[in-house]
């Protein structure tokens, strides 16, 4: 049984060299499949012998990507150990190895994986802890290929499809021992620009701003964030990358000012992405205020307050004696 790492990639430069130095400490095989980068990423796979690199003349989304990546998996013969991966996360060799090596036996075709997603949090020593969405928790990261597993492939335009093939698999095995490293939240900046890329991208194709922004409540700014101390276990082995890219502009926002100037900015102005100052600039420059998102998913100021008067009576009844 190999073990084939798929990574969709599209101007990963970033960190793409630490993570393909991370994944070539224990897989065989790493196909990456780049979306026409515009930065130094095609060139840094050709610098790890274990990559096979697929270069797309276009770009396309990264559930369509995925596709791509399993059918090219598909060349190598064997029942394989496909590690679904992003350009943006690390795991120890060490860890990874020792963790496939104890569970060999059970890693049978069918198989789904599921390990501890970990989100550092604004530096590679802290990371998330008591969040719903943010502190870690398992997912579906890998699976043993029985050669008839595969996607659903009738939703080809949806962005959030499952990286695994789950609806087919056999069988789940958890892995808590095993610990990826999420990276998005290192990169602050762009992390929100690229949230703010989904949202247009969904708005463009037609789906409601209320839910959208619903949806997407989870990735706005959090100044109450609580983090934790990374385990020195969970990052043998591993480098981390420069964070000065936070400060250069992104594809994402690229692309977004490129919606703004072909559909205008008031199209986007109920999305929840004005915190972003170069999109609040250019809708203040084209329109001539300031946007007003539309927020009727939240609760309204009563509401809430029935809400805490209910919770604090609940809780005052539970500390009366009986």
């Amino acid at each position: 049984m190999k073990i084939i790492a798929l990574v969709p990639v599209r101007n990963e430069a970033w960190v793409l060299t630490h993570s393909l130095a991370s994944l070539s400490g224990f897989c065989d095989v790493i196909i990456v499949s780049d979306q026409s980068s515009e930065d130094e990423s095609r060139d840094i796979c050709r610098r790890f012998s274990k990559v096979v690199l697929l270069e797309s003349a276009g770009s396309k989304i990264s559930t369509q990507v995925r596709w791509d990546l399993f059918d090219a998996a598909r060349g190598y013969d064997g029942c394989n150990l496909l590690w679904c991966t992003d350009a943006d996360e690390l795991v120890s060799p060490r860890a990874a190895r020792a963790c496939l090596e104890a569970r060999r036996d059970q890693l049978v075709p069918g198989t789904v994986v599921e390990c501890m997603f970990v989100h550092p949090w604004h530096s590679a020593a802290r990371y998330r802890v008591f969040d719903w969405r943010y502190a870690p928790q398992l997912k579906p990261l890998a699976f043993v290929d029985d050669r008839r597993m595969d996607y659903d492939r009738s939703r080809p335009h949806s962005i959030h499809e499952p990286r695994v093939p789950e609806e087919s698999a056999r069988r789940v095995l958890q892995a808590p021992e095993l610990h990826v490293l999420h990276l998005q939240w290192l990169l602050a900046n762009r992390t929100q620009m690229r949230q703010a890329w989904y949202r247009c991208k969904e708005l463009l194709d037609g789906k409601p701003a209320a839910a959208i922004n619903e949806y997407y409540a989870g990735t706005l700014p959090d100044r109450s964030a609580r983090t934790a101390e990374m385990p020195a276990a969970w990052t043998e082995g591993l480098t981390f990358p420069d964070l000065a890219a936070d400060r250069e502009p992104s594809w994402n926002e690229r692309e977004i000012l490129a919606w703004f100037a072909q559909y205008g900015p008031a199209r986007f102005e109920p999305l929840e992405i004005w915190h972003l100052a170069p999109l609040r600039k250019a809708f203040v420059e084209a329109v001539g205020r300031q946007p007003r998102p539309d927020r009727s998913y939240r609760p309204s100021w009563p509401a809430l307050a029935r809400h805490f008067g209910r919770r604090v009576a609940a809780a005052a009844r539970r500390r009366l004696p009986l």
